[in-house]
């Protein structure tokens, strides 16, 4: 069906289509919406893809998304954010989950990746160095392990754990309430809550 449509819009249904939780049917969808909708709407979502491309960059501090050319995102800017504690995440979704619950009020670190040998994915990857030098360089006390409980997640997890250690500074991993496997930014708010609260000591 879709070779009747022009290439031009084969194109857009194709790209939309490899977003998560987007199949091809529901790029067709909202492609045919688009242009139903007229070239208004088409400017609209053409004109914030590009100011997203042109404005938006990562924190040099923790790599979460922030205003390109500014010196920290939102968050690490935020004079009332308590300054002992870093939460580990590995996606932004788990970072906008997290804050969803409104019980960690410290900042963040964004891998964007998980340590996985069999893809070649190392320390270096992530950023862990950077990671080091600000529990360092902040006098840090807590650091929350809050990658999912997947391969990579726990490889991750146990990897930054052991280079913790030496820095002296407290280690938690966030616990009941987190599915074996499950994905941080996937959690309902109660259950994220609850493994905020019971986050324990490793």
């Amino acid at each position: 069906m879709a070779e009747v449509l022009p290439p031009a819009v084969q194109r857009l249904v194709k790209v939309l289509a490899k977003l998560p939780g987007v199949g091809s049917r529901t790029a067709m969808r909202f492609v045919l919406h688009l242009i139903r909708e007229g070239e208004t709407s088409l400017d609209e979502l053409s004109g914030a893809v590009s100011a997203a491309r042109e404005e938006v960059g990562l924190c040099p501090l923790c790599y979460a998304l922030a205003e390109r050319n500014q010196n920290s995102c939102r968050i690490c800017a935020e004079p009332l954010r308590e300054t002992g504690a870093i939460c580990v995440v590995e996606t932004i979704g788990d970072l906008i989950a997290i804050e969803s619950t409104g019980l960690y009020r410290g900042r963040y670190f964004v891998f964007h990746r998980l340590l996985s040998p069999l893809k070649g994915i190392g320390p270096a990857d992530i950023h862990v160095d950077q990671l080091i030098a600000r529990v360092r360089d902040e006098g840090l006390t807590e650091v929350v392990l809050a990658t999912p409980l997947t391969t990579d997640g726990e490889t991750t997890a146990t990897f930054l754990s052991r280079l913790l250690a030496r820095e002296g500074v407290r280690l938690t991993r966030l616990a009941a309430g987190v599915p074996v496997g499950g994905a941080i930014e996937y959690l309902d708010r109660m259950t994220l809550s609850r493994a905020f609260e019971d986050r324990k000591d490793i």
